[in-house]
């Protein structure tokens, strides 16, 4: 394949969404504060941003410091710069990444505190993206989710306005999904490297894996079960942070590619299945206390269901959807609604509210899906930021479904909106011993131990 058709490949999601990419006429930027840079939440920010734009374009170049990469990132031991060219490189072969001072034609991404046309800004659980100074305080918690969020934000902005003038302010948080910082003081903190459990993955899509990638950037310790059927493909690879070029070439297994990233960032247990839910043996030798968390982020073959029927423990995925928006969305077994309460069994995946968009290929008769590079990340990253915060005392924080919206005609903001209980739905007749029973043992079974008071805090957000 030639390097104009590998490009129209890896670009035909977003061209099938948006109808355009970025241009390719001209490079952006990213100019990392040196203060910023020395720090892990700096570090986060730039890595994420590089991660992002090189699936998204090949004109990308850096002004970054000479620093090495900090702890708990996976990579220590390597430098700053040579850790970005090895993510361009794995994203995108063509791609020549410059380390350089700014031309006049650049689009300049600021990555820092400091007063700029675009300043992108995360430390703790906050974001800030907008002109001027950021005005967010410095956080005094490791925790790579505000940073990422700035990253993530900043690049959904400068798609969305075709790079013209940065417009802003933007001010997001993560914990309780607000347009406005979160102090330190009022979060409750996590260690530098938590302990998750066992996490099972069902669908190692672009959401997916972006749950898994955003989650390593802080810690390794925890076993992973991987779900999936399907093979990687240079589609797939402006959406999904942890596949490369080598692994559609190769034509891997999604499982197998994701096992050979979680490997090489220091995941020692991982566990794989290439059968599709319905057939899985793991699946359904499935024992009582296993897995402690399931981010269930498969669509096909009936999947919600299969889940549901049986009795899952804590559930937490992202989904995007057809409008520029990203979700995270949490079922607290014996609290919060289901997921076939939210995506009912044989219902065709275009009608549920937070489908990704589904585009058919008359010409092959072929139905793909479709999603915009940053609404999968986003989704991966409400993911992951709602599973550092299960293990948080005094959690759940807010309702079960929050959203971001990154629209062209509207300022990036979440929008928390409870889903609740369908009428007629299996979780209304499921055997509150049994689900007891299959949870118990799991890290986060007291979750549902209170389940009135969890209820009714969810539903008042």
């Amino acid at each position: 394949m030639d390097e104009i058709g590998w490009y129209q490949k890896r670009n035909d999601r977003s061209l099938r969404y948006a109808g355009r990419v970025l241009p390719q006429d001209r490079s952006i930027l990213l100019r990392l504060s040196p203060e910023y840079g020395a720090r892990f939440d700096g570090q986060v920010a730039i890595l994420v941003a590089t991660n992002l734009l090189a699936r998204m374009t090949p004109c990308i170049a850096f002004d970054v410091p000479e620093v090495d990469l900090v702890a708990p990132l996976p990579w220590t031991g390597t430098t700053l710069r040579q850790r970005l060219i090895e993510v361009t490189s794995a994203a995108d072969p063509s791609a020549v990444p410059e380390f350089r001072a700014a031309r006049d034609h650049d689009y300049i991404l600021y990555l820092g505190q400091e007063a700029s046309v675009a300043t992108v800004h995360g430390s703790g659980w906050n974001a800030y993206v907008g002109t001027g100074a950021s005005p967010l305080p410095v956080s005094g918690t490791t925790n790579p989710i505000g940073p990422s969020l700035a990253a993530t934000t900043a690049i959904a902005r400068l798609f969305a306005l075709q790079m013209g003038a940065m417009d802003g302010p933007h001010l997001l948080n993560a914990f309780d999904w607000q347009s406005k910082p979160v102090r330190d003081e009022r979060t409750p903190p996590f260690d530098l490297s938590p302990r998750l459990g066992s996490l099972w993955v069902v669908g190692l899509g672009s959401v997916g894996t972006a749950v898994l990638y955003f989650l390593t950037l802080l810690t390794r310790r925890f076993a992973a079960t991987l779900f999936d059927m399907d093979f990687v493909k240079v589609e797939n690879l402006d959406r999904s942070p942890i596949f490369t070029a080598l692994d559609a070439h190769s034509r891997l297994s999604k499982v197998d590619a994701t096992e050979l990233y979680l490997q090489a960032v220091g995941v020692k247990r991982v566990a794989k299945e290439g059968e599709p839910l319905d057939q899985s043996q793991i699946w359904f030798a499935r024992e009582a206390g296993t897995p402690d968390l399931l981010i269930s982020a498969a669509n096909e073959r009936n999947v919600r269901y299969i889940i549901e029927k049986s009795t899952p423990p804590l559930q937490i995925y992202g989904t995007t959807g057809a409008n520029w928006e990203a979700s995270v969305i949490r079922h607290i077994p014996l609290v919060d609604a289901c997921s076939c309460c939210l995506f009912p069994p044989d219902t065709p995946q275009a009608a549920t509210v937070c489908a990704t968009e589904t585009f058919a290929q008359p010409a092959m008769g072929e139905s793909v899906d479709a999603a915009l590079p940053f609404l999968s990340f986003a989704a991966g990253l409400m993911a992951a930021a709602e599973i550092l915060k299960a293990g948080l005392s005094g959690y759940p924080f807010t309702s079960n479904r929050t959203t971001l919206y990154t629209h062209p005609t509207v300022s990036p903001r979440f929008i928390s909106t409870p889903v609740g209980q369908r009428e007629a739905c299996l979780c209304g007749s499921r055997n509150a011993a049994i689900s007891r029973r299959m949870i118990e043992g799991t890290k986060y079974q007291s979750l549902s131990a209170n389940g009135v008071t969890s209820k009714l805090r969810a539903t008042a957000q």
